[in-house]
């Protein structure tokens, strides 16, 4: 999934729990659970691209779901929990990142890629982005009941 994905499904979790702990754990078995799905994202481990533009590709997918995140949910709940929680639905990918970027190819950034691989189911475009539009469909319906 698309790390805006991750982090738009975080902020749909801090809004429906009443405790916040609850929402971090919930958010970190998102990730696994979401990324099961077939999907599509920026395919950055397999690119040409240079380091600096996978991590500014990234950090912008990031960024974006963060932002959207925040634009739905921000003013349901609180903004630390808000962020942390969109945080740690991403947690996954977070921990991955050195793996690629600095070819920390040892425990435990190759563990968590090992595990990453194994669980994601990768689908091309266009119907990779389906499961994703429709999560982004349901977080702007979720928004507007609550």
């Amino acid at each position: 999934m698309l790390a805006a994905t991750h982090a738009v499904v975080g902020a749909m979790i801090a809004a429906s729990v009443s405790r916040p702990e609850l929402g971090y754990m919930a958010a970190v078995v998102s990730h696994p659970v979401l990324d099961f799905f077939p999907h599509w994202d920026l395919h950055t481990r397999y690119s040409q691209r240079t380091k600096m533009a996978i991590l500014s590709t990234s950090l912008t997918d990031a960024a974006i779901g963060m932002g959207i995140g925040w634009w739905l949910f921000g003013s349901q709940v609180e903004t630390t929990t808000l962020f942390i929680t969109m945080f740690l639905a991403q947690i996954f990918d977070w921990f991955e990142a050195p793996f690629h970027l600095f070819d920390w190819h040892f425990a435990p950034f190759i563990n968590i890629k090992r595990l990453q691989s194994w669980w994601h189911t990768k689908l091309g475009l266009p119907w990779g982005l389906v499961p994703q539009m429709a999560i982004f469909a349901l977080a702007i319906y979720f928004a507007q009941v609550n």
